[in-house]
């Protein structure tokens, strides 16, 4: 029990970012035509983000169901290289584990286990069930507050809930290199806000490729798995 809690403890700061982001689902949900049920469904189904969001704006557009399932698929091949990479973590649990854990292995959870030593299944499921629970929750909430929830809300929630992850492995390890990225990172985002939304696309790719140029970041994520 103490390790399930210490799980849960450990994702607090990712929980507080998917509240917002939960609510704003769920009220643009209702918004565009689908019931409370169906979109808690969604939240406890397929239980990712960018895909429902994406589901959501194909509804709304009146998109044949076909193309909608096909948008949600591409986006979520990311976890295909991801579970392999997570299997190496869950390798020592047992088939039932595998199952329970998968469901809740989302970006932000993969980003925290993929940094810290092996831990015990009852720390993992703690930070799965504690992420998966908040976004069901607030998808709810969003559902009952509907056309009230200032659009800012989602604007605030995403950089916040990425920023938590940065900061959090800053804190676990600095190197020169982080310090690098980080730099190109800001600069870029402060050159390209004119571009808007283009603009946080190209200065992403660019600290990606400037991030590609540093392979020794991944030394000690390795060495952990």
């Amino acid at each position: 029990m103490q390790e399930f809690i210490r799980g849960c403890t450990r994702v607090l700061g990712v929980v507080a970012g998917f509240l917002p982001i939960a609510m704003s689902f769920g009220a643009l949900s209702v918004q565009a035509g689908l019931s409370v049920a169906a979109t808690v469904g969604m939240s406890m189904g397929l239980y990712a983000g960018a895909s429902q969001f994406a589901a959501i704006e194909g509804v709304r557009q009146h998109l044949p169901w076909l193309s909608i399932v096909l948008s949600v698929l591409i986006i979520n091949l990311r976890h295909i290289p991801m579970s392999l990479s997570a299997h190496r973590i869950y390798s020592r649990f047992g088939t039932v584990h595998h199952w329970l854990l998968s469901h809740g292995l989302i970006d932000e959870t993969f980003a925290l286990e993929a940094t810290e030593p092996p831990q015990s299944f009852a720390y993992y499921l703690g930070m799965h069930l504690s992420c998966w629970v908040v976004w069901v929750l607030g998808t709810w909430l969003g559902c009952q507050v509907g056309f009230q929830l200032p659009e800012q809300w989602l604007q605030f929630a995403l950089p916040g809930l990425f920023l938590c992850l940065l900061t959090d492995s800053l804190r676990r390890r600095w190197r020169r290199e982080m310090t690098i990225v980080l730099s190109v990172g800001v600069a870029l985002a402060l050159l390209m806000r004119s571009l808007e939304s283009v603009g946080m696309l190209l200065a992403i790719l660019g600290v990606t490729a400037v991030a590609s140029c540093f392979p020794k970041l991944d030394e000690s994520i390795e060495e952990r798995v």
